[in-house]
């Protein structure tokens, strides 16, 4: 062996013989299959290298797809050798014009780089048995499969799938096809995979990069990278040029490789990382077990948990011929969801480890995916809610409504589904799709991946809407708001104002769109010929998509009150205030009924209208938009900057590239598009796509049952597995910096302690807002010196729930206590002094239904006894000066800001003020205590779900799969050591003693 290897400098660039370009596979294409079942046919065609077999004309030798240098490849794949069918032999002889046909196929060959050591071993063997080719090929191939080396990704030509008309697939040696079961993997097939797409996208045409010169047997030679001797350590090989001492390395065999993984194209690698997320917990809160009790048919095993399908399921490519409006985000992650280190590069993402993937993933991917407007479609409280929903409109007699409630309130949390449904009908009435009732159960559905779901799919009726499913689980997705478009005022209508065409027709959902093949985002010189190769779509600047009104869209909730007497205005509006909501319900309905011919909000337009959520319309009202002040929704919610918890990484303005693609800066390759057209200049003012608010509650549930949530804790571009706790690091960034103020001033008297307590709001909207359930409440601890609790308003068990001075729940913490002789619950008013344990400023606003019962519903809610929630600076009563200064005197304007408004005592409390409150605590303290020694703290908690609210999901509809889901992920939640812990967000603090 040693002799020969001697002789191989001798024999090296030995040529082969020109192949015929054999025969077709005769395989199925995959349009014409389920995923799995089409997987199932070609993936031993694949691994068994019957493309060989059928004598496949491949590439002249292996080659590399970039440098390899200190060991370490900078190539777009590993090292390569492509078989090419005669469809694409034929093609490329055409002058790669026209199309390729379908059923053509491309298959990459790949192993460990460089290409070096498999060109030199074969003319090794080509040098050892010259008059033997068989044996040559069989050791070659045996080298090539030695510890699972080879491996191969498959393009299949099929128009008929989707705009680019490919199919991408990842092929390993033991041809296993897809699990879509936990732990989650990114699929090893796909139609128009967008993280194939990257690169792709960037060809002149088709797709492919391929070229003749690669070829066998054709003219030209293949790109040439740089290759250093790094790899010459190969330790089965003796002493020779196959495996040179260190000191004939480069830097004396240090390896860059040591600290820089090639992770990009090891699928392995991924597996792997995945398969460490955590177990979900079965251990049970015993507080909260005590405080909601497992009874009612609400506590079920975890084998009967209702479980979403994975996210990779929820994939949706662009069609072949127009594309739709709404495409699944895997669509988008290729370009836009960063990349983790070298040597694949560093964008949209900061490192602070040496490893591909150690830091922090900020790309519009990363970030949007583990937000709730990204979880928003797999939301498990929404889901229960819907279901008490549903419940409570059976229960009145008023069942009709189930669908349109339910359509109406996935308008916006299953947006692209719900929408693409109303527009795939409306464009095509003879398919047969029923666009008023979005249902529910449409969330479970994906793409059939055999024949017998299919089959399955087809007999239930379901199978029309699969794709739909697969959209609405994506919730607020990357289509959604890039694809958004002003309201405009419809025919026949007032002159309205800019606002009030909004207020008119663009809150609930009803949003407008742009052209389906237009995108439109915040900066002018975009390279728009890599979209428009992958999806058939134009990127363009729109600067609406920087205009807060744009987030009103989902942010501004008009909804009927359907116990509601249909002859009186509801409490606290007067008729004209109750027209205006009326006509704006109607006016979206109309526009629905006209753009798309959908009838489902027709019924909901009877009922009398208030606004349910006012995120959008509290910012207007609030000096957060006058000029001078101004900061958008964008500017909160979008940073564009970066802090990490721990203060070790922090970048005042992040400047980066703000897509990955095959451009200028990547490795050679031929065929690529103008450089003009494919360089991607780094952008400063880039915005995060984080959207986090304080509902951390959320991501933790979707965090610790990834099982049952089908999601990844690792990205599959990064390999980051921290976007979850990024997300919650970020909400407690917010919550310690830019939710609240709160400040304490201390003196003595009453017999003790008197603290004066100011809470201040440093939000642009009501503090807290969205949806009304929402509540913060101040915890105002007196503490002796030892750290013994002497005094408290507002401290509260494991579950969240609120004790009073027997260290006991409060009454009024589940609204449901009525006292004798009274006709409503019990419930914490709004205060100005507190003097007993039992009283607490809870900031939350409360709602009764028709018979003053307290209710969570949202289409229910017929009075407002209390809210109190903080309002922002510079909110404005309508019918005073400022606003008409500021607002002019519009009627629509004037009744939609009412909803901006406190209501209850606190509409009467001369402390509570726009932007602030202020309130006296007087604390008694025990007999022999000296004053000077207790501290008093007051600090202000956040609960996204609070106590009555679970309450009342667990008794509306305990049998709900959603409700058992949510009861399961409740009682099992682990607080400790997270930022929820005790079932409460802690956001501003203050503390003092007496001077």
């Amino acid at each position: 062996m040693t002799r020969l290897l001697a002789c191989l400098a001798f024999v090296l660039g030995s040529v082969q013989g020109v192949q015929a370009q054999g025969q077709p596979a005769n395989l199925p294409l995959p349009s014409e299959l389920p995923l799995l079942d089409y997987e199932s046919a070609l993936y031993p065609f694949i691994a068994e290298r019957r493309f060989a077999e059928l004598g496949w004309t491949p590439d002249k030798s292996w080659r590399d797809t970039g440098p390899f240098v200190l060991d370490t490849s900078y190539g777009v794949h590993p090292a390569v050798r492509i078989y090419y069918s005669p469809g694409v032999i034929d093609w490329l002889e055409g002058g790669r014009l026209g199309a390729v046909p379908d059923g053509a196929i491309v298959v990459k060959e790949m192993v460990s780089p460089p290409a070096a050591r498999y060109n030199e071993y074969r003319a090794l063997l080509e040098y050892m048995h010259p008059d033997d080719p068989a044996r040559v090929e069989a050791e070659m191939l045996g080298y090539l499969k030695k510890d699972n080396n080879l491996n191969w990704t498959v393009m299949v030509k099929d128009s008929a799938l989707s705009h680019g008309g490919w199919f991408f697939a990842s092929v390993g040696q033991d041809a296993r096809t897809d699990s879509f079961d936990a732990p989650y993997n990114p699929p090893s097939g796909q139609a128009g995979a967008g993280t194939c797409m990257r690169c792709h996208a960037s060809s002149a045409n088709e797709l492919i990069f391929s070229t003749l010169s690669n070829v066998q047997g054709y003219p030209g030679e293949p790109l040439i990278f740089s290759v250093d001797e790094s790899w010459r350590k190969l330790d089965d090989f003796p002493p020779g040029p196959f495996n040179l001492p260190k000191w004939q390395r480069p830097a004396m065999g240090a390896s860059e490789g040591e600290l820089i993984d090639d992770l990009f194209h090891d699928r392995t690698v991924l597996a792997k990382l995945n398969a460490t997320a955590p177990d979900s917990t079965a251990e049970v809160n015993p507080v909260f077990a005590e405080m909601f009790p497992p009874t009612g048919g609400i506590d079920v095993p975890q084998d009967q948990v209702q479980k979403l399908p994975s996210e990779w399921l929820d994939h949706v490519p662009a069609r072949p011929d127009d594309p739709q409006h709404f495409l699944s985000s895997d669509n988008c992650i290729g370009c836009h969801g960063g990349l983790g280190g070298p040597p694949s590069g560093t964008t949209m993402f900061l490192q602070d480890g040496p490893k591909y993937g150690d830091g922090y993933n900020i790309s519009e991917y990363g970030e949007w995916r583990w937000s709730p407007m990204g979880l928003a479609g797999r939301d498990p409280i929404f889901f229960a809610q819907l279901e008490s929903e549903f419940a409570l409109l059976e229960a009145a007699g008023n069942g009709d409504l189930v669908a349109n409630v339910g359509t109406t309130c996935l308008s916006c949390h299953g947006a692209m589904g719900q929408r693409q449904l109303e527009i795939d009908a409306h464009a095509n009435p003879d398919a047969g799709l029923d666009p008023n009732n979005f249902k529910v159960a449409y969330s479970l559905l994906h793409d059939p991946l055999t024949q017998a779901e299919k089959e399955a799919q087809q007999a239930d009726g379901t199978y029309p809407y699969h794709q739909y499913g697969n959209l609405a689980r994506e919730g607020i997705s990357c289509a959604v708001c890039h694809h958004i478009a002003p309201p405009q005022r419809a025919e026949g209508q007032p002159e309205y104002n800019k606002l009030d065409t909004y207020l008119m027709n663009g809150t609930t959902g009803v949003f407008r769109l742009n052209a389906a093949d237009r995108l439109i985002g915040p900066f002018q010189d975009v390279r728009q010929k890599p979209m428009q190769n992958a999806m058939g779509l134009t990127p363009e600047h729109d600067d609406y998509i920087k205009d807060s009104e744009l987030c009103g869209a989902c942010h501004t909730i008009n909804l009927p009150n359907v116990d509601a007497s249909p002859d009186k205005p509801l409490p606290g509006y007067t008729e004209a205030d109750q027209a205006v909501f009326n006509q704006a319900s109607a006016n979206g309905s109309a526009f629905l009924n006209s753009q798309y011919g959908v009838t489902f909000p027709e019924a909901l337009t009877q009922f009398q209208h208030s606004v349910e959520q006012a995120t959008y319309i509290e910012w207007v009202n609030s000096s957060y938009a006058d000029p001078g002040t101004a900061q958008s929704c964008q500017d909160c919610h979008m940073k564009g900057n970066f802090q990490s918890v721990d203060g070790k990484i922090k970048v005042d303005a992040i400047t980066t590239q703000i897509a990955t693609i095959q451009d200028s800066m990547m490795p050679d390759v031929e065929n690529l598009l103008p450089v003009e057209d494919v360089t991607v200049p780094f952008r400063e003012g880039y915005k995060r796509h984080n959207f986090v608010g304080l509902n951390a509650y959320m991501i933790e549930m979707m965090r610790q049952f990834t099982d049952e949530t089908g999601l990844s804790l690792t990205d599959p571009m990064t390999y980051a597995d921290n976007g979850a706790q990024l997300s919650i690091d970020t909400m407690q960034l917010q919550a310690e910096n830019e939710t609240a103020l709160v400040t304490l001033d201390l003196d003595s008297g009453y017999g003790g302690l008197v603290a004066q307590v100011s809470v201040e709001n440093r939000t642009g909207h009501r503090l807290p807002s969205g949806v009304g359930f929402r509540r913060a409440f101040l915890e105002v601890k007196a503490v002796d010196a030892a750290g013994d609790t002497l005094w408290c308003s507002g401290c509260s068990n494991d579950a969240g729930v609120i004790l009073g001075a027997e260290g006991t729940p409060l009454k009024t913490e589940f609204l449901d206590v009525v006292p004798d002789g009274a006709d409503e619950a019990l419930y914490q008013p709004h205060h100005q002094i507190i003097d007993s344990p039992d009283q607490v400023q809870i900031y939350e606003e409360l709602t009764q239904n028709a018979e003053k019962v307290f209710t969570t519903s949202f289409v229910h809610r017929v009075y407002h006894p209390k809210d109190n929630r903080l309002t922002p600076h510079g909110t404005l009563t309508p019918g005073t000066e400022a606003f008409r200064a500021k607002f002019g005197d519009s009627e629509v304007t004037a009744a939609f800001m009412k909803a901006t408004l406190p209501e209850g005592r606190a509409a009467s409390d001369p402390d509570f003020e726009p932007g602030r409150d202020r309130l006296e605590y007087r604390i008694t303290l025990p007999d022999g205590v000296d004053p000077g020694t207790v501290t008093v703290t007051a600090t202000l908690m956040s609960q996204a779900i609070p106590p009555y609210y679970l309450k009342q999901r667990f008794q509306t509809a305990p049998t709900g799969p959603a409700t058992q889901r949510l009861y399961y992920f409740a009682s099992r939640l682990q607080t400790t050591g997270t930022l929820i812990e005790g079932w409460k967000l802690r956001t501003a603090s203050a503390s003092a003693q007496l001077p």
